[in-house]
């Protein structure tokens, strides 16, 4: 009987499914079994961090045994296992003494694979033998070594690190040989501020790293943060009070320094042109001087000359100095009701100008007046500030100052 090709066909279907169900039978009746060798598959120690370091124990051998695993089971179940998902643990939270002991371990397979689906054939190790030793510990200082630079125009402030200390954990040998922690840290014209969680390195007295992977570190990384700040060079200047015999074309000056550097935020430099210093009055300056002054630096801004002062050097220009004795005392602006009367009756009052304008001033051109506006209004005797004016000149004028002693009475 000749087969056609429809038929043909039909019968290569069905054949292909029998196939099919029967090499699903054979895979889910265990009869498709394969093997799975594994290498050097690391130890998970559970409780090595906690427990076992909270009785001052740690492991000190053995904490670095690995183990060869050949396992079976159905294709499909081995087909899911690597050396990447699978984890072998030892259970170290019961140990509480130091020597040696012998463990058993438990094999961790992958979320989709149970363990009963799973033979091991055969293991290199069937129990895990550790040391344990005391576990000791110390605090060693971080220290930070910055290579590079700032852009011009730039400067660095103090380098931050936190925490400042580490806490090393290990065998009493281990941590002696461990004198700080190093960090580095690269800068390339930097203009902005630096700030990164950065690992270290453990190193010895002589700065030689150490890579010991038994010491233990309270931390893994370190915050180093390096502000970077803006300079600014700005000029110092300083206003004059003046009057008669101290104008300031009567003086010559200097002030040192002249300039200050300043840093912060380049917003707030930008708007600032020079620093002033508190106005000098000369007419309190009795002669040639040199007077201090603190520096007040501008809000936001950090002084980075390393002085907080600065001197101003005064010189008077051919001028001279007369003293009379003046009894011209008046008052102004009593308290309504009160009239003063002077108790003090005449002053030594210093005179300061050119040569030819002092041989014109006579004790009649002086003029002693207290103002009483800001006194007390009630009945008594008082001390007052006292002005003095010279009639005849502008370019002639007192220096230093007067206080006149006066009565005050109701009526």
């Amino acid at each position: 009987m000749k087969t056609t090709k429809s038929q043909k066909a039909i019968y290569i279907i069905i054949s292909v499914l029998i196939a099919v169900v029967f090499w699903l039978y054979v895979d889910n009746t265990g009869t498709n079994e394969r093997d799975i060798r594994l290498s050097n598959v690391p130890i998970t120690f559970v409780g090595e961090e906690d427990e076992l370091a909270d009785r001052g124990l740690m492991l000190v051998s053995g904490d670095d045994t690995t183990i060869d695993l050949r396992l079976r089971g159905r294709r499909q179940v081995i087909s899911r296992i690597n050396r990447n998902n699978i984890r072998i643990e030892v259970d170290v939270s019961n140990i509480v003494s130091t020597g040696s002991h012998t463990l058993n371990y438990t094999i961790i397979y992958p979320s989709n694979v149970s363990a009963s689906s799973v033979t091991v054939v055969s293991a290199s190790l069937y129990t895990v033998t550790v040391e344990v030793g005391e576990l000791h510990s110390k605090t060693i200082d971080i220290v930070t070594d910055i290579n590079g630079s700032v852009a011009e125009g730039y400067m660095l402030h103090e380098c931050t690190v936190t925490p400042e200390t580490l806490v090393i954990s290990g065998t009493e040998e281990d941590i002696a040989a461990v004198d700080h922690a190093l960090v580095k840290v690269s800068l390339h014209n930097a203009t902005t501020s630096y700030s990164e969680y950065l690992s270290y390195t453990l190193v010895d007295e002589q700065g030689t790293a150490i890579d010991n992977p038994r010491l233990r570190c309270s931390e893994d990384k370190v915050r180093v943060e390096i502000p970077v700040v803006t300079l600014k060079e700005v000029p110092i200047s300083v206003d004059f009070i003046e009057s008669g015999g101290s104008r300031k074309e009567n003086i010559s000056y200097t002030i040192s320094p002249e300039t200050i550097t300043i840093s912060g935020e380049e917003s707030t430099l930008n708007e600032i042109e020079s620093i002033a210093l508190d106005p000098i009055d000369l007419s309190q300056v009795m002669g040639d001087d040199t007077l201090e002054f603190e520096v007040s630096i501008p809000g936001g801004c950090t002084n980075e000359s390393g002085t907080n002062t600065v001197e101003v050097a005064i010189s008077f220009l051919d001028m001279q100095t007369a003293t009379y004795e003046c009894s011209n005392i008046s008052f102004v602006n009593a308290p309504s009701g009160y009239t003063p009367t002077a108790v003090t009756q005449s002053l030594s009052v210093t005179l300061r100008g050119k040569e030819e304008d002092l041989q014109n001033i006579t004790a009649q051109n002086i003029r002693i007046v207290v103002d009483l506006s800001d006194m007390s209004s009630a009945s008594g005797t008082y001390t007052a500030k006292a002005r003095v004016y010279v009639d005849g000149s502008e370019d002639v004028g007192a220096i230093g100052t007067y206080q006149v002693g006066y009565r005050l009475q109701r009526g």
